[in-house]
């Protein structure tokens, strides 16, 4: 049995919190996540992993820490899958996600605990965080702006993207239950469709705080082996939600189209041709008539000089091959 706090077994009760950790192929992470947790000032917890058929060290690093973590092992089946599995096995009364390759600041669970507490009705929580490149180095904004930094109502979260991010996020095990969990056929965006279903449960609770530091890696190729287009999630939402969700499949559309391109552009700049490629044409999965990754495709068969020549910055840099 592992338990965040040494004295749950002993008072013989489950504990207030389970810490939910997905990890695959996160040796080089994964320790720096748990050291954020065993660093928590609250400490009435126990942490799951479910260990989502990793190739790489990770069983080993996680073997070190013995009973201070249960560890669930599983073939690969993805993020929502390996969230899943790790909530099947854990007991507390709230979940708490985090991501192997995320930090908690020291007093996330503690406030978070307590305003959950405090709101016997709000079903989630979440907080704003810092965000950080690979080296940990802050380099760009928490996409949380004034308009956005508050706990959103359903008809919010049906008309746009709404900032959440699971490393920050704390919910009722029940609501949870209620929810059905990740949909496990979405290998990419299951959190933008897991919060609408918790939305269903009751309220949210925002907390302005910045408590957790949030790991945005190399995009690609994540961006495209994580991606299976916008039919499925689109098809669940419209199932469920019909017309409602017009400004969130649209936001949704717009946001992977963005992320997708600029993916490709960073790639062409390091003289990745064929990577980019890859990006702009699934780019038109999503958008038929986005007209600038037709030039860009045409552009990745250009020679160096010329397409230097012919683009932007990205394309005017030294090229990597």
């Amino acid at each position: 049995m592992a338990s965040g706090a040494p004295n749950s077994q002993d008072r013989g009760h489950a504990p207030c919190v389970s810490v939910i950790i997905p990890v695959y192929n996160g040796a080089a992470t994964i320790e720096r996540a748990l050291k954020s947790v065993f660093d928590q000032t609250f400490t009435d917890y126990e942490i799951v992993i479910c260990d989502d058929g990793s190739t790489d060290d990770t069983p080993a690093v996680l073997a070190k820490y013995g009973d201070k973590i249960r560890v669930v092992r599983q073939a690969n089946r993805g993020l929502p899958a390996a969230r899943n599995a790790a909530v099947a096995a854990s007991r507390g009364e709230i979940l708490a996600l985090i991501d192997h390759d995320d930090e908690w600041l020291p007093h996330k669970l503690e406030l978070a605990v307590a305003a959950m507490h405090a709101d016997p009705e709000a079903v989630l929580l979440y907080s704003d965080k810092i965000v950080v490149n690979h080296v940990g180095e802050e380099f760009r904004l928490s996409e949380v702006r004034p308009e956005t930094a508050h706990a959103p109502t359903m008809d919010e979260m049906l008309a746009r993207i709404w900032p959440i991010t699971p490393s920050t996020v704390v919910m009722r095990r029940d609501a949870f239950d209620r929810a059905g969990g990740f949909c496990k056929q979405l290998i990419s965006a299951e959190d933008i469709h897991f919060w609408l279903l918790m939305r269903e449960q009751g309220p949210f609770i925002y907390l302005p705080e910045k408590l957790v530091r949030f790991t945005y890696g190399q995009v690609f190729p994540k961006v495209l082996n994580r991606d299976i287009g916008p039919t499925a999630i689109v098809e669940l939402i419209r199932a469920r939600y019909g017309t409602r969700a017009d400004g969130l499949v649209k936001n949704f559309i717009r946001h992977r189209v963005r992320m997708i391109a600029n993916a490709g552009v960073i790639e062409m700049s390091r003289g990745n041709m064929k990577g980019a490629r890859r990006c702009f044409i699934r780019v038109l999965r999503y958008d038929p008539l986005y007209l600038k990754s037709y030039t860009r495709i045409a552009r990745t068969f250009l020679p160096a000089p010329i397409r230097r020549a012919l683009g932007g910055k990205a394309s005017r840099r030294v090229d990597a091959s």
